[in-house]
């Protein structure tokens, strides 16, 4: 497998981790929004009981008159900074959180107060003796809202409650444990994505350096193969003979590219030939193929090395006075074929 295809495994895997774990920290923050709504509708509905028993202790308070029941109305109403009421008669608010911020809204509608989409929407859902709630947003927090329309002395009065929706969630301990254990996971996720791409990076990596060394074993295994089979499982130094078997090496040389290759013409008198090989085939070595190309001639083959190289090499293997004379060598590589050296060499160029 080459590299391209390994970058694209990494790609893969790096794609699909990150993808899966994208859809799980989003089903995560899902269930943390469903979860955020499920509290928030319990706490409404714990709230809507706290207004009703507002409201019916109102209903008690008998014929009482108008200005005295609103200051009695008022001073049951506990505000704070995180949960207010609103009193109002349906054309103006006569209470809104504290006395100083109800002098501001005193004698202004509604509308100026709950000045929004979804307070407005809130108000027309508000009943008769029954409280409702939803989730209304003003300038721009959103709040827990609660309300109910009572009757008294034959007005209609709306009493509302709004707890701030963040305070809400922060101070219920379930939702915040919850909450922590969503990050916790969503985190966990993270290190387990990071960490799958990390050591899909360094097996591949791994992996690339075994096919690098199954790569350069391989090739020392097809050299030595070609040693072995091109006098077919036979010395180096017996000679090869016949043109079957010197085709079969030269289209070995060509096929495996074993270059450089250097092929040595070496011309002799008939009657010397099996003397040269007896006494010189030891002196060159194992490394070097012999070819009786004619009767009167060998071809020496030398792998990896280039022309002068091999020339030199002889001279130094081989006594002095054994050193062929006439001695003509050329090299096989990508540019020049081993089949086109043997040929030029046999039929006699130079």
């Amino acid at each position: 497998m080459n590299n391209k295809n390994y970058t694209k495994i990494l790609v893969l895997i790096t794609v699909a981790v990150v993808a899966f774990a994208a859809l799980l920290s989003a089903f995560a923050m899902w269930q943390i929004y469903n979860y955020e709504q499920g509290v928030a509708e319990l706490y409404a509905q714990e709230q809507d009981g706290y207004v009703e028993i507002v409201a019916r202790q109102i209903n008690l308070y008998g014929d009482i008159a108008g200005d005295e029941f609103v200051e009695e109305t008022i001073q049951m109403l506990d505000s704070t900074s995180q949960r207010y009421w609103t009193l109002d008669n349906s054309e103006y608010f006569l209470f809104v959180k504290s006395i100083s911020e109800t002098n501001v809204y005193k004698t202004f509608s509604t509308d100026t107060f709950y000045n929004t989409q979804s307070a407005q929407d809130f108000l027309a859902t508000l009943r008769k003796g029954d409280v409702t709630h939803s989730i209304i947003t003003l300038e721009g927090y959103k709040y827990v809202a609660s309300g109910i329309i009572f009757e008294y002395n034959g007005t209609d009065y709306r009493l509302c409650l709004l707890t701030d929706y963040d305070i809400m969630l922060t101070n219920n301990e379930y939702l915040s444990s919850k909450l922590y254990l969503l990050i916790d996971l969503i985190l966990m996720v993270a290190l387990l994505a990071i960490a799958v791409i990390y050591f899909t990076a360094r097996l591949i990596e791994a992996r690339k350096k075994v096919d690098s060394t199954k790569k350069v074993n391989t090739e020392l295994n097809n050299y030595i193969d070609y040693l072995d089979n091109v006098v077919m499982g036979r010395n180096q130094r017996m000679i090869i003979t016949g043109e079957g078997k010197t085709l079969r090496l030269l289209h070995r040389i060509d096929e495996r590219k074993v270059y450089p290759c250097t092929f040595v013409r070496v011309k002799l008198e008939t009657e010397n030939m099996m003397s040269f090989h007896t006494v010189n085939g030891k002196f060159l070595g194992d490394d070097v193929v012999w070819v009786r190309y004619c009767k009167d001639g060998y071809m020496l083959v030398f792998g990896g090395m280039n022309a002068d190289e091999t020339i030199k090499a002889i001279e130094n293997r081989l006594p002095k006075d054994t050193v062929p004379e006439n001695m003509v060598a050329k090299t096989a590589d990508e540019n020049n074929s081993a089949v086109a050296v043997y040929e030029s060499l046999s039929e006699g160029e130079d």
